[in-house]
């Protein structure tokens, strides 16, 4: 391995290491406030590197203060790593977009 790979090794993992440490915080917090979140994607895939966003998904029926409340909740935990997120409700999936975003049935 050459400096230039070893330097992108290192810097993945401590990606890695600060998306696994906000998701871990986000999940806690959500438990606490009775809403069930997944980590879905890269993240749990181990294919998580130096470019790669971190997906979640909200289960249940969520109405809009409650999604205000999620989005703030998962926006304070991740904003200052500057790893970007995309965040997903199984309400307004497809059941075709929930199976291509984790690969199970409802």
């Amino acid at each position: 391995m050459n400096k230039l790979e070893a330097l992108t090794r290192k810097r993945a993992d401590a990606r890695l290491k600060t998306a696994q440490a906000c998701v871990e915080q986000i999940c806690q917090e959500a438990i606490e406030a009775d809403i069930q979140i997944s980590v879905i994607g890269s993240l749990v895939d181990g294919s998580f590197y130096l470019h790669s966003d971190i997906d979640l998904l909200v289960h249940g029926n969520m109405n809009p203060t409650r999604r205000l409340m999620i989005e703030r909740l998962v926006a304070r935990h991740i904003k200052e790593t500057g790893i970007p997120y995309d965040l997903f409700y199984a309400a307004d999936l497809t059941p075709e977009d929930f199976w291509r975003l984790t690969g199970n049935d409802r």
